[in-house]
């Protein structure tokens, strides 16, 4: 379909997107339509942008975005004196593992059905009106975590029956339901279906609209093109492509399946995908490129059986799609080299080995797929084959890692035949010279020399000489490789330090670390640790990072289990307490010196104390150590019940308060200064202030804002309170603010979003914000107070100044190989008062002391 493009990771990327799969999906509006050749070669040069930007995912997209934004502004200038314009409508998915990345600009829609449920993404205040209209970029983005069969639907108008049937039907509808209803709706349906299933990370585009393959496919049986002989059906099959014709089992759930074949679906499934382009589109080229005034053929005896296999080979046809080809757009200047036909003995031209072909298809037996490497033998070829022009494949220049690979099968490949020549020699040479040293032997007798040790001397010889060669290689060939990515690395280097624009010596710093990342894999030297260590302190000055020591807490994480992973974190000077995900209970570790001690003694748990249940428990605090319930650690569950809990005590149930005219809609988060207790109720829209008393809360709360409630605060997720300012953060990552008002004449104020200040140069074509993933947020102790803000998805932890929201730093980790942490997101974040970070990843928690 024209505009759509799923693509996997070519061999060569940017760091960062070697894991990430793309779906581009681009309409237009507007009175200035581009041609479908215009369309792709804009959606191929885009992800060749995405391949090649490294560093966060979300950068990835924008930049993605930017591009096909800046080309369409040019050509909306170049035609806006004729009334003309085209505006892009864009959708982009990025996917990694199960994982979904969104980005879209102008008013487009998606839909993400899963399992009882299903979400509208869709924020035209956000996205803007469209691509081509102006410089800056207006994109919305959001995530979504894909399960096997789940259904994402990608389109720039939204039909009515959609809404009426999809997202407001209660209860959801089943996924196969919901699959019917996307598909088959009243309007002009132009969008794109996702299936995900479970599978290796690689991508089938299904095409169902087969009316003209078939057609195609008909012609060619009747096409002189084919011989006529019993194996006709084998021609038609070796000159075409190799496919996927694996039909779904019998009774297994594949909504996708029975609606394959319904011209008016276009549905993608994350399956499978396949090097070739679709075979009957290669049948219909053999068919135009025969003459028609060619005699006709006579038809063969099983031509109906034919007719009939090509029929079914059309049902299941599948568009398969080049990855590289599309993620990499071909050098300028150098022609790619059809592959050599191979002379086959009659003279005619031979189908070239090095192409794999589809071989029949038997009826309920899938077909797997084979690699597009395989190299076919002369004697599998067919007799004939109808002669024509064959299309240029894009050929990429390797890697210097791939170069090197094959340098080194060539000297290997050398090596062996000069060894198998050198033992010839040397077998006839001592027979002929070893009868002279032996006595009473007839030199005329030819010496005969025992098997074994022939075997000996033809496996010692081709040791040796590839054990030299591989020496040689290794010794020089790899230096000279190195040699040149260090020079390169170097000339960067100059480049960087003579800029004076810190955009740009943002850019040069990050060249020498990719640089330098390529030469790793051949050699590592003490000059190219230095220059890495110059290059990556040059840039964590311009981008604000401050790296930290972090350092395992447990030898082997907490044990696994999902059970065992963090949510939550609260910390004291000695004692660190974490909130299990799937139990709610709270775990406990003490501090002793350079390490933590797991505490499995410790009892905190949901369940019935003295008459009162807690339920699951959703938010812990550490407790001052001189409180009326001697408690070290209080956690609250969602209906306000508080649970205290100490080493070596029995935990203590308290419910808070009644609230005066309402009930608990569900407790979000809590926070504790002053010794008062902060709740947070998103769901019901309010925050509730308990006085407190040594730590226990008896009196009846009051209402922290008064007639001025922050608009967006159904959609908070944490708080951090400072004297009298409350600051929250949201889902999507920005943070509100609110003064408390202590005079019954002026009223409690709150701004809605809060304002950000970014002050270094080095960002100021990117928004660091949007390229973040805020989860958590935590006020330090005076007198050196900051917002901190958690950046689970890069492993980071943004400082700013309260009240003027200034960003300050990110708190990380070292890079490369001296990083510590295991891949994944944060979890949980906690601070302690003496200024200690902890981060949870999966089972295991970080810390870094001396936290500025």
């Amino acid at each position: 379909m024209p505009g759509l493009l799923a693509v996997t990771p070519p061999r060569k990327t940017a760091r960062g997107r070697e894991h990430n799969s793309l779906i581009l999906y681009l309409t237009l509006s507007g009175n200035a339509a581009l041609s479908t050749a215009e369309l792709m070669q804009l959606n191929n040069e885009s992800a060749g942008v995405f391949y090649q930007s490294p560093g966060p995912l979300t950068s990835a997209l924008r930049n993605t975005a930017n591009d096909i934004n800046a080309k369409l502004l040019a050509r909306n200038l170049s035609i806006t004196g004729r009334g003309q314009y085209a505006l892009g409508l864009l959708v982009l998915a990025a996917i990694r593992e199960n994982q979904c990345t969104l980005l879209l600009s102008g008013p487009t829609h998606a839909v993400w059905v899963t399992d009882g449920q299903s979400r509208h993404i869709h924020e035209p205040a956000l996205s803007g009106k469209g691509l081509g209209s102006s410089q800056n970029l207006n994109a919305y983005l959001s995530q979504v975590e894909l399960h096997p069969q789940d259904l994402l639907a990608l389109c720039g108008t939204f039909p009515k029956d959609w809404e009426a049937d999809l997202l407001n039907e209660r209860p959801p509808a089943s996924l196969d339901a919901s699959y019917r209803k996307l598909t088959f709706t009243k309007g002009d349906l132009n969008a794109v279906l996702i299936q995900a299933q479970s599978g290796h990370g690689v991508i089938t585009l299904l095409k169902p609209d087969v009316s003209t393959a078939r057609h195609a496919a008909r012609q060619l049986i009747h096409s002189p093109a084919v011989s006529p002989n019993p194996h006709a059906d084998q021609q038609v099959e070796a000159s075409s492509p190799p496919i996927d014709i694996a039909p779904p089992p019998v009774g297994a759930s594949n909504p996708l399946g029975p609606s394959a074949s319904t011209p008016s679906d276009v549905a993608a499934s994350v399956e499978a995908i396949s090097p070739q382009e679709t075979a009957l589109q290669e049948l219909q080229e053999s068919k135009e490129s025969t003459p028609n005034d060619q005699p006709q053929t006579p038809m063969p005896e099983n031509a109906d059986h034919i007719e009939k296999e090509i029929d079914s080979l059309a049902d299941f046809a599948a568009h398969m799609v080049q990855p590289s080809a599309y993620a990499i757009p071909p050098q300028s200047g150098s022609k790619p080299a059809l592959p050599k036909e191979e002379a086959r003995p009659n003279g005619t031209r031979g189908f070239p080995a090095s192409i794999p072909r589809a071989k029949p298809t038997e009826q309920n037996v899938p077909i797997q797929e084979e690699s597009v490497e395989k190299e076919v033998s002369l004697e599998e070829q067919p007799a004939q084959l109808p002669q024509r022009t064959r299309r240029k494949r894009r050929i990429f220049r390797p890697s210097a890692h791939a170069e090197a690979t094959r340098q080194m099968a060539k000297a290997m490949v050398g090596g062996l035949r000069v060894g198998q020549h050198v033992n010839e020699r040397f077998r006839m040479s001592l027979q002929k010279f070893a009868p002279r040293l032996l006595p009473n032997t007839d030199p005329r007798q030819p010496l005969v020399l025992p098997t074994s040790m022939l075997i000996i001397i033809a496996m010692v010889i081709p040791i040796v000489v590839v054990t030299i060669a591989s020496v040689v290689y290794f010794r020089f060939g790899q230096s000279i490789q190195y040699d040149e990515l260090f020079a390169q690395a170097l000339n960067v280097r100059a480049q960087a330090t003579s800029e004076t624009d810190p955009v740009r010596q943002r850019d040069q710093w990050q060249k020498v670390l990719d640089i330098l990342d390529e030469a790793d894999q051949y050699r590592e030297t003490n000059e190219s640790t230095s220059l890495r260590t110059e290059a990556q302190a040059k840039l964590d000055n311009l981008m604000g990072i401050i790296r930290l020591e972090f350092v395992p807490a447990f030898p082997n994480g907490l044990g696994g289990s999902a059970s065992m992973r963090i949510s939550r974190m609260a910390a004291s000077e000695s004692d660190l307490y974490m909130l299990s995900v799937e139990d709610g209970k709270i775990l406990h570790a003490a501090f002793k010196g350079r390490s933590l001690e797991f505490d499995s003694a410790f009892n905190c748990q949901p369940g019935s104390y003295a008459g009162y249940q807690v339920g699951k428990l959703i938010d812990i605090l550490a407790l001052p150590k001189v409180n009326a319930l001697s408690a070290t650690v209080l956690g609250v569950d969602a209906n306000g019940n508080l649970l205290y809990c100490a080493p070596d005590q029995v935990p203590q149930a308290i419910p808070l308060p009644s609230l005066p005219n309402t009930n608990w809609g569900r407790i979000t988060a809590v926070a504790l200064d002053s010794g008062n207790l902060y709740v947070l109720d998103a769901q019901s829209r309010s925050v509730w202030v308990f006085p407190g008393k040594d730590s226990t809360f008896i009196d009846s709360p009051y209402f922290y804002f008064g007639n001025e409630i922050p608009a967006n605060i159904d959609s908070a997720i944490d708080l951090a309170v400072s004297s009298d300012d409350l600051y929250m953060l949201h889902t999507d990552g920005h943070l509100s603010t609110c003064t408390f008002s202590r005079l019954s004449e002026v009223p409690t104020r709150c701004q809605d979003p809060a304002p950000r200040v970014d002050n270094y140069p080095a960002h100021r074509d990117i928004d660091i914000f949007q390229l973040s993933h805020l989860t958590q947020m935590a006020m330090t102790n005076p007198p050196n107070s900051v917002i901190l803000l958690l950046d689970s998805a890069n492993q980071s932890v943004f400082r700013f100044s309260p009240r003027s929201f200034e960003f300050q730093s990110r708190v990380t980790g070292y890079p490369g190989k001296a990083n510590p942490f295991e891949e994944g997101s944060v979890s949980a974040m906690a601070v302690s008062p003496n200024y200690v970070l902890y981060l949870a990843i999966g089972d295991q928690v970080y810390f870094a002391t001396n936290l500025p």
